[in-house]
């Protein structure tokens, strides 16, 4: 037992002292050619590395990625920083480090406050190299409405849908709270319904105060060109410019 044990530490000095040149070289080369080594967004990652993995049957590391459905093959490598270095020159990785190098906006008030919340709550808002700077949250420009970003994750290898949220750190930590089991309904609530806006004839101001009478809320829309929900204002047409259309088994 004795020789084999000392036998066991001989190997595995060697293996030490043959793989750190390797880590030495990939990280000299990593500062010559200012390469970005990319982070592992999957929580599963054994390597820490975006998208290196170990091949247990070869014990090496591999560097992969797919594109367009197809599997890129980008080599084997002793360690996980040659793998991660051989990543961040290629093409996928030069994008992926553009990304993350890329300056964002500053966070709105709103996004400040969900900042703030995700650290009295303890939680951490999980960033990533995409657009909005957090996992799984796209940003959606064209999209209509207030709330122009959209949390999508991976669940189980199908794509799991999450909903729109108004600042990209509100979905952050939408997620962060889903991840840590905790409640999530006051993210999700529709916002408060925005005031009436104030009626520019006397005939307005009369169905105003009738409506208050009979105990009705008009419904406001702060989308909506004239301020109530499905009041379409057309300035151009003639006689009356405030049209009325709503939906009705889906048509």
């Amino acid at each position: 037992d004795g020789e084999a044990g000392r036998a066991r530490c001989r190997r595995e000095r060697h293996a030490r002292l043959s793989m750190s040149p390797a880590r030495a070289n990939s990280s000299r080369a990593t500062a010559t050619e200012r390469l970005v080594l990319i982070p592992a967004i999957a929580k599963n990652s054994t390597t820490g590395y975006k998208n290196v993995t170990y091949d247990r049957s070869k014990k090496r590391f591999v560097a992969k990625v797919r594109d367009g459905g197809k599997r890129v093959h980008l080599g084997r490598f002793n360690t996980a920083e040659e793998a991660a270095t051989a990543y961040a020159r290629s093409e996928y990785g030069r994008a992926d480090a553009a990304k993350l190098l890329q300056p964002r906006p500053a966070p709105t008030a709103a996004g400040l406050e969900a900042i703030r919340q995700a650290e009295r709550e303890g939680l951490t808002l999980v960033t990533s190299g995409s657009t909005s700077g957090y996992k799984g949250v796209c940003y959606r420009p064209k999209e209509r409405g207030t709330k122009k970003y959209k949390l999508e994750v991976t669940a189980e290898g199908k794509s799991l849908y999450l909903g729109w949220f108004a600042t990209a750190e509100q979905a952050a930590l939408f997620y962060a709270r889903r991840e840590a089991g905790r409640d999530t309904s006051d993210l999700t609530a529709p916002p408060p319904p925005p005031p009436p806006p104030a009626p520019t004839s006397a005939a307005g101001a009369e169905a105003a105060r009738q409506a208050k009478r009979e105990g009705l809320t008009l419904a406001t829309s702060s989308s909506s060109s004239s301020g109530y929900r499905n009041v379409i204002f057309k300035p151009k047409e003639r006689g009356k410019k405030y049209e009325l259309r709503v939906g009705f088994g889906g048509k």
